[in-house]
């Protein structure tokens, strides 16, 4: 990432404050982060998680626009389409991971408009990635939508594998058992978040 890409990251960081928990999982190499998904702030929270070069799938129509097309691939955007990824966008993806590279995925397919910070359905397909490269999932939860001005909390999990899925004909049955998997180690760190806030709130009513 090069100066005038940090610059922007700098202004993000002074509007959108975070505290983050487990940055120490993260592995060297390459490695499919999988996140909750709220606005399209939440890649800057990666961004600053990982504080280094890092790849995201981003909607296609986000990349009509020739300027901002630019600017979303010059922070390592790679356009995909949601309803039928296309070949090209997993051949791109795929190389990122096994050229080493990290790349960021909002398995929950669109963002959560719901109100509430319960975790939606995940569509197994967006991990196929991961599968292909045989590389290792972080799940990562942020504690709710972004607003200027308040801390965000964000947990990385440990990293886990889909190895029993590699070299296999991926079946819509399997790809829905593997959504089920990811969806079951993201939920274990939303608890474990909840948990650490709660805890913070009682220590301050005690002081």
């Amino acid at each position: 990432m090069n100066f005038l890409q940090k610059i922007p990251l700098f202004i993000f960081n002074l509007l959108y404050p975070s505290k983050i928990y487990g940055k120490e999982n993260i592995p060297d190499g390459s490695a499919v982060f999988v996140c909750n998904h709220y606005s399209a702030l939440d890649c800057g929270f990666i961004a600053k998680a990982y504080n280094k070069d890092v790849y995201f799938l981003a909607k296609k129509e986000l990349f009509q626009k020739k300027l901002i097309a630019k600017l979303i691939k010059s922070y390592g955007g790679i356009p995909i389409n949601r309803e039928n990824p296309d070949i090209k966008s997993l051949f791109l993806a795929v190389k990122v991971l096994k050229d080493g590279h990290k790349l960021t995925i909002f398995p929950e397919g669109t963002r959560n408009k719901t109100g509430t910070n319960k975790l939606l359905p995940i569509k197994g397909g967006t991990v196929v990635f991961a599968v292909k490269a045989k590389c290792p999932i972080l799940p990562i939860m942020m504690s709710g939508k972004t607003r200027i001005f308040k801390k965000i909390r964000i947990i990385i999990g440990k990293p886990f594998t889909l190895e029993e899925f590699y070299d296999k004909k991926l079946t819509p049955e399997l790809i829905d058992k593997m959504g089920q998997i990811v969806y079951d180690k993201m939920f274990e760190q939303q608890v474990l978040l909840e948990d650490i806030i709660s805890n913070k709130k009682h220590k301050r009513k005690k002081q």
